[in-house]
């Protein structure tokens, strides 16, 4: 599971940067690009990442 936390991790990481090119040089595709990265990739990667951390936590605790 962490190594799939990390390529979803670092997927968002690339497509916003790519999103944030496209919108900086004004390139068509740019704004839904930004839009389908901010509000789905970026938000499931964070859910993902915390569920992670806080069950790994839990499984310290015991």
């Amino acid at each position: 599971m962490k190594k799939s936390i990390f390529k979803l991790g670092a997927l968002s990481i690339s497509l916003l940067s790519l999103a944030l090119l496209f919108k900086m040089m004004h390139w068509p595709g740019g704004n839904i690009m930004l839009i389908l990265t901010l509000g789905g990739l970026v938000p499931v990667t964070s859910f993902l990442t915390a569920q992670y951390l806080g069950k790994e936590e839990d499984e310290n605790e015991e």
